[in-house]
């Protein structure tokens, strides 16, 4: 459990918080999470939640929406759906806490801006990603391209 680090001016205080820091693993998607963030507070209209869900969405859900769509369980597609959307948002309400942001916001404090070109490709590289897969999936057989 991750607690609140308060400035302090004596030296041992300082060292016992570094010792009772929390170390966190950090990885793609948490930096995607960071990157909504930024972006949310600088425009508005974004979040961590909102970028991480249109990966999830088109790295996820679509192939796999492909791919029920051409077998015998082509019945339980809204059931998949439903199921990937509350697996989604239960993951980032126990994975993103608010020791958990904290955290991520100064780990990446320093990191580099991007510019509005490497943004508009951190945007489209999900979907593109998205049409590698269901390629390759036409490619293997796995499922109908003329069908999705």
């Amino acid at each position: 459990m991750s607690k609140r680090i308060e400035k302090t001016d004596n030296y041992f205080e300082r060292v016992k918080q570094r010792v009772d820091r929390t170390n966190y693993r950090y990885y793609l998607f948490d930096y995607l999470y960071f990157k909504g963030e930024v972006w949310g507070r600088k425009w508005g209209r974004m979040s961590g939640f909102t970028l991480l869900l249109a990966y999830w969405w088109w790295l996820v859900v679509l192939p796999g929406d492909i791919l029920l769509r051409n077998s015998v369980w082509s019945h339980l597609r809204l059931d998949y759906f439903i199921a990937m959307f509350l697996f989604f948002c239960i993951f980032i309400l126990v994975r993103y806490r608010k020791a958990r942001v904290s955290a991520l916001m100064s780990h990446y404090r320093r990191s580099k801006r991007i510019g509005t070109a490497q943004l508009f490709f951190l945007y489209l590289l999900p979907v593109a990603l998205f049409f590698l897969e269901a390629w390759l999936f036409d490619k293997w057989g796995w499922a109908d391209g003329w069908k999705w």
